[in-house]
Order: structure tokens, then C-alpha cells, then sequence
């Protein structure tokens, strides 16, 4: 979905789907350089980080497994709730493999603790942390970020609100009214 088709829901578009993409291959190039000679798994976070696993695997120019792990920080509200809930385990064995993990936003730094938390006790050779999108007053300790965004509700490129939202090619901040009516729903 194209931002003029919501954009009296958006406060501002903080980055164009094409930035967007130029900068996922900018990280594909620096993961395949570092990974370069290793097995390499790409653990993505559902449902926010679905988009940027994909897009982050297929701009990678070798062989990389995917899989998926839910989680719930967020429910319905706009800040984290302060815990962390396991929705859809991993299916893989990750035993002795390198793995990146992808998250669409780090926002206070929870999901990606428990997560890197989770994956390195199960015997991994490696485990570092990908975001597409983190926010000022995140932690810095990923190795990769895509993009600093600014505080509020951030949408688009898979993030959503309520639901919605996900199929928004930019990354936009979201409008007070636009959060109180997807409340109201």
C-alpha cells in the first residue's frame, strides 16, 4: 500500500520504501562479508520483521537459511508491556550454526534481550542481532541497524498497529487520532 492511501492516518514518512531497500542490501553485503565461508541462519521475528527477513535473504547472494519465531512485547498498546511472551518457537535445530537474528524495531531493547537471550542457550557458534528500524532510546548493542528512527508509533515495511498498517511501503509515523480510532475498533 502506497502512503497517499493513508496519509491522513500518518504524523510524517520518515523513509521511503526505496531508501528502505538500498539500505537492506547495504546490510546483506555486510552480514555476507562477515558470515563469508559459514553456514548462516536468519532467525526473523514475526509478524514485524517478516518483511525485512525476506528482503534481507533475497538481497543476500548465497545460501541462507530462514526461520521464524513469534513473540508478544507490544499487545495492543503503544509501548512495550515489559514482558516478553513466546508465541511460535524456532524449528530448527540451532545447535553449532550462526545465526542472525532480524527484528523489525528495537524499541526499549526487551524483545531483542530475550531473544538473543533464548537462541544463545541452545548452543550456537555465533548470534548477533539485526533491526531494520531501532529508536532513540534503544540500547546500541546490535551489530546491525538499518535505520534510527524517531520516537512514536512506527508503521510500515511489516511494522503495524492494531493490525494494520504492515503493507505500508514506507516507514511513517503513526498520528495520535489514527491510534486512538484502531483502539476504538
Amino acid at each position: 500500500m502506497k502512503a497517499d492511501h493513508v496519509a491522513s492516518d500518518l504524523e510524517s514518512i520518515v523513509l521511503t520504501e526505496e531508501a528502505i531497500i538500498r539500505r537492506v542490501g547495504e546490510l546483506a553485503r555486510q552480514i555476507e562479508t562477515d558470515y563469508d565461508g559459514k553456514d548462516l541462519v536468519l532467525v526473523g521475528i514475526l509478524g514485524g520483521a517478516a518483511t525485512a527477513t525476506v528482503d534481507l535473504a533475497r538481497a543476500m547472494e548465497r545460501h541462507v537459511e530462514i526461520t521464524w519465531m513469534a513473540i508478544r512485547s507490544y499487545g495492543m498498546g503503544v509501548r512495550s508491556s515489559g514482558s516478553v511472551r513466546l508465541l511460535k518457537d524456532i524449528d530448527i535445530d540451532l545447535s553449532g550454526r550462526n545465526v542472525v537474528i532480524v527484528d523489525g524495531i528495537i524499541d526499549t531493547g526487551l524483545t531483542a534481550q530475550w531473544v538473543v537471550s533464548n537462541i544463545t542457550h541452545r548452543g550456537v557458534a555465533s548470534v548477533q542481532m539485526c533491526a531494520l528500524f531501532r529508536k532513540p532510546s534503544a540500547p546500541a548493542d546490535a551489530k546491525y541497524i538499518g535505520f534510527d528512527v524517531p520516537d512514536g508509533m512506527i508503521v510500515g515495511y511489516g511494522l503495524d498497529y492494531a493490525g494494520l498498517y504492515r503493507n505500508l511501503r514506507c516507514c511513517a509515523v503513526l498520528a495520535p487520532h489514527a491510534i486512538r480510532a484502531a483502539v476504538k475498533r
